[in-house]
């Protein structure tokens, strides 16, 4: 790869913290201070479209949804449904022929939607094309709402040892053509070839036997191909650049997902750098004042805001215990309240967040302001 490599911001943690809404809005506020950046999800939720309030697909587009950013938004939201597809077209690319053949397997066409973890891959093959052409500083990733929502990390890794393993070299080769050979022992491999096939096809059935040694063939052509993708998504998602975070809210079963995260992503001899705390900073509402001192207000209204600022308080509580204790055990851990928002739009939530985040970007990329 020829561009630079940006920083890449992981942002992972369970459902329902607001992970999609704060990857949109630390995008939000990395492009207000200077830096051309993309926010990308690989959640099949497509939850991204909904918080930017824009409609967002698989190409790289401009998101303008606040005058202070210029151009230097962008988002991309793969869809799910063709996904194979189109890994299968930017992995071809050099191999027209051979995708052509590979498009009308019948084997392909059975398997290609059902292949697990292909739409993490083309999300992030689409964000290698974009790095490319679009001179990113910083990349924010959005997983999904999930605590396995980082085995995508290891996906190129382990795809590109599984084709280069034998099976896979032997299937390619068993299927090669020795067309314009007349040789004794070409002769001698074709009817080599011809009895293997017969009798695995004898189980199997001669027309799966056909196709999948034809899909392993024209998979061989680009095998080189796709270890030197995987080593560009290992050096993008692994690399020095990389830097992942966490979002978490004041519930036991967030505070779960996040110990479990934190373990996950040690695990792959990356330290975790932050966690935000979403909805952490419960900041009494005026309304709520207003409401508490209007002479108006009944029995049931005053019941009602008093077990609120009960909730708020036991919120408030619960988040205070869980940063005490991500401090003991997490030592060096960045910690990043981060308020509940009452607003209608998701977008205008984005914002407000994006200015809670701003103090912070320095600490999460070591880039300053670029204005």
């Amino acid at each position: 790869m020829s561009a630079k490599m940006p920083i890449v911001l992981v942002c992972a943690g369970g459902g329902g913290v607001g992970k999609t809404t704060s990857a949109a809005a630390l995008a939000l506020a990395l492009a207000r201070t200077g830096w051309r950046t993309l926010v990308v999800t690989i959640d099949p939720a497509r939850r991204l479209a909904d918080a930017m309030g824009v409609e967002l697909g698989n190409g790289v587009q401009i998101v303008r949804i606040d005058p202070r950013t210029d151009d230097r938004l962008l988002a991309l939201m793969p869809e799910p449904a063709g996904a194979t597809r189109i890994f299968m077209e930017y992995l071809f690319e050099e191999e027209p022929e051979a995708l052509a053949r590979l498009l009308s397997n019948q084997l392909f066409l059975t398997l290609e939607d059902k292949l697990v973890g292909m739409s993490e891959l083309v999300a992030m093959s689409l964000v290698l094309r974009a790095i490319e052409t679009s001179n990113l500083d910083v990349v924010v990733v959005d997983t999904a709402p999930s605590r396995y929502a980082l085995d995508f990390l290891t996906y190129p890794t382990r795809l590109s040892s599984l084709l280069e393993g034998r099976a896979v070299k032997w299937l390619g080769n068993l299927a090669s053509r020795a067309e314009g050979e007349d040789t004794r022992a070409s002769r001698f491999s074709s009817w080599g070839r011809r009895r293997v096939e017969a009798a695995i096809g004898a189980v199997l059935g001669v027309s799966l036997v056909r196709d999948t040694t034809h899909l392993f063939a024209e998979i061989s052509l680009v095998r080189k191909r796709f270890a030197d993708i995987a080593a560009q998504l290992g050096k993008l998602l692994l690399g020095k650049g990389a830097r992942y975070l966490l979002v978490a809210a004041p519930t036991g079963a967030a505070q779960a997902d996040v110990e479990f995260l934190l373990e996950r992503i040690e695990s792959l001899h990356k330290p975790p750098l932050a966690v935000l705390l979403n909805r952490s900073d419960l900041k009494s509402q005026e309304w709520s004042r207003v409401l508490r001192n209007a002479p108006e207000s009944t029995p049931a209204i005053l019941d009602a805001l008093m077990h609120l600022e009960a909730e708020r308080e036991s919120r408030l509580a619960a988040a205070s215990a869980f940063a005490t204790h991500l401090a003991v055990d997490h030592v060096g851990l960045l910690r990043i309240p981060l308020p509940l928002v009452e607003a209608v739009e998701p977008v205008d939530i984005v914002s407000a967040l994006a200015d809670e985040l701003e103090p912070f970007l320095t600490q999460l990329t070591g880039l300053k302001p670029n204005h």
